[in-house]
């Protein structure tokens, strides 16, 4: 079964941390391909990013992002890359301040394709079209290993799909990765919809515990993350725990104190609930 691929379990609520999660995708020199390397047969091997990016002596990623969150995600995204890319990482592609921040230089401003809503859309739909030839024109330019577009679904599917038409032939097509699984599970229907999104996605990145399965269910490889903003608020209650006990800690006499953590730890070695 589908569950049964590698780093794949089949009960998982908890999501890997994005740069764990990438470290399996980037190899470590003299290290065996990760994860994606292992996921079957495709019209491009997950391998062979790694393989052309060591050739070319760096990994070059064309990402595009079309909102404030999505431009959060990508900028973290670029970040991880960055860290554990075993070669340099050059990006180019479309997004906001905190995608320029991590080096990005982007083709014109994020906010010239935040547009929701089909009413809001008309007015602008030839600009939107042009913009989606410019993007294109750029990514073809650049010669991508991979091409990751974060949410927008709209653009980022309609450019994904006319790149796939432009290098269908190519045997260096470079691998297409969508962040942010769209909202299917509240559409009629929309689960059916997922799998035509294989034929110009090749990995879903997930936000939500149960996107990924219904992803691979549907034939459509996808690895769940996590949502950085659950991750920060995490952050900051161990960081607020940590802040009072400290406090709590500073309030005692230095006897008590250490007669404090003495007791929590003969409780822990002998397995003694603290209430």
């Amino acid at each position: 079964t589908l569950s049964a691929l590698p780093g794949f379990p089949s009960r998982r609520r908890r999501s890997a941390p994005l740069w764990l999660m990438l470290s399996r995708w980037i190899p470590a020199a003299g290290r065996q391909r990760g994860l994606l390397a292992r996921l079957g047969s495709r019209a491009y091997s997950y391998g062979r990013v790694f393989d052309a990016a060591a050739r070319d002596g760096e990994l070059r990623v064309f990402v595009v992002a079309g909102e404030v969150s999505g431009d959060s995600l990508a900028s973290r995204l670029m970040a991880s890359l960055r860290k554990l890319s075993p070669v340099p990482v050059r990006f180019a592609g479309v997004g906001g301040e905190l995608m320029c921040k991590e080096g990005l230089q982007s083709l014109f401003p994020m906010e010239e394709i935040a547009i929701m809503g089909l009413w809001e859309l008309l007015p602008h739909i030839y600009n939107v079209k042009r913009k989606i030839k410019d993007t294109l024109d750029a990514a073809i330019l650049f010669r991508p290993h991979a091409v990751v577009t974060v949410d927008s679904k709209g653009f980022s599917f309609r450019l994904l799909q006319q790149l796939k038409c432009r290098y269908n032939q190519k045997v260096d097509s470079p691998l297409h990765v969508h962040y942010v699984a769209p909202s299917f599970w509240a559409w009629k229907g929309g689960e059916s919809r997922l799998s035509k999104l294989h034929n110009f996605v090749d990995h879903m990145l997930c936000i939500l515990p149960f996107e990924d399965e219904i992803c691979r269910l549907h034939g459509l490889p996808a690895t769940y993350v996590g949502h950085p903003l659950l991750d920060d608020a995490a952050g900051l209650n161990v960081a607020g725990t940590s802040l009072q006990h400290k406090n709590v800690d500073s309030e005692l006499s230095p006897d008590m104190s250490m007669r404090q953590r003495s007791g929590e730890a003969f409780s822990l070695e002998h397995g003694l609930s603290s209430g």
